[in-house]
């Protein structure tokens, strides 16, 4: 228990560094800014004379015309105001949203002394009740092995983060929704129909996925600048862009290719019959997914 109190301490003392380092990050109004100051302590008094009618006592910088000048902490998320693509940012949402049951179904294929998921218990019995369960009991200290609290959850965290960062949106918006999704949608939400909310994941998905994506997200960028090349080959380049932002990826194919979901229902499975007579299958969960093309 003593170890667990120093690795928790830990965590909120990287996260209060993270913080810090994410605050320096100037919005893009402020580099304007920055940038004409720059511009003006280079320029000649003729260059910089004050035109007739313009008050020079307003050092305000410029409004964008979308009502806000963020400050390094502000959330744009649901409210953008630095030229930040909602829409995109949404269709990436429904992308992860969608492959966050296709990830439960990979993880359900594991064995359990891995996964650490007790596969009698999911799909067994009244599945809300299960959830509600490890949501109360929550969250713990999990025993998971070290590559999925340390490689796999970072990995996923980056998935997250790219996202915004995509849209437009800065790395504190990205980290901040990268630690919505890990814990509202995924470790107090799909997977907590299998187990106990993790305090490690908790911590180590956003933070360690602002610190992988970040360097995912600009690396991605180079392989684009050099024309989708990676080793000289665009073969490796759009395998090198798919593993550093799967989701980004699959969003850019869909576009291209107008895929639409026209249905997604989580329910029971049809009644089946056996010899001893119809069974309900009320026990069973199946997702049905519909796509167009």
């Amino acid at each position: 228990m003593r170890a667990a109190s120093k690795s928790i301490i830990a965590l909120v003392v990287l996260t209060s560094a993270v913080s810090a380092s994410l605050a320096s990050e100037q919005p893009h109004d402020q580099l304007l800014a920055q940038s004409a100051l720059d511009t003006d302590a280079h320029s000649s008094p003729s260059d910089t004379a004050t035109p007739p009618g313009v008050d020079t006592l307003n050092l305000e910088l410029p409004d964008t015309g979308r009502g806000c000048r963020p400050s390094p902490y502000t959330v744009t998320l649901f409210k953008p105001c630095e030229g930040e693509d909602k829409g995109q940012l949404w269709r990436s949402t429904k992308t992860i949203f969608i492959g966050g049951f296709a990830v439960m179904g990979f993880i359900l294929l594991l064995p359990e002394d891995i996964s650490k998921w007790d596969k009698s218990e999911i799909g067994h019995g009244n599945l809300i009740n299960k959830w509600w369960d490890n949501v109360s009991s929550g969250p713990v200290w999990d025993n998971d092995v070290w590559y999925i609290n340390y490689i796999g959850h970072p990995y996923f965290g980056s998935v997250y983060y790219q996202g915004p960062r995509n849209a437009g949106y800065n790395q504190w918006n990205s980290m901040v929704y990268s630690a919505l999704m890990s814990t509202f949608y995924w470790e107090y939400g799909l997977e907590a129909f299998a187990e106990v909310p993790s305090i490690q994941d908790l911590v180590v998905t956003p933070v360690g996925g602002w610190i992988f994506g970040e360097w995912a997200f600009q690396k991605k960028k180079e392989i684009v600048a050099n024309g989708g090349l990676a080793m000289g080959s665009r073969f490796w380049g759009n395998v090198a862009v798919f593993l550093l932002d799967p989701v980004g990826k699959i969003d850019d194919w869909i576009g291209n290719k107008n895929v639409k979901v026209t249905s997604l229902n989580l329910g029971h499975p049809p009644a089946s019959y056996s010899g001893k007579g119809v069974i309900s299958n009320k026990n069973d969960w199946e997702l049905y997914l519909a796509l167009q093309f």
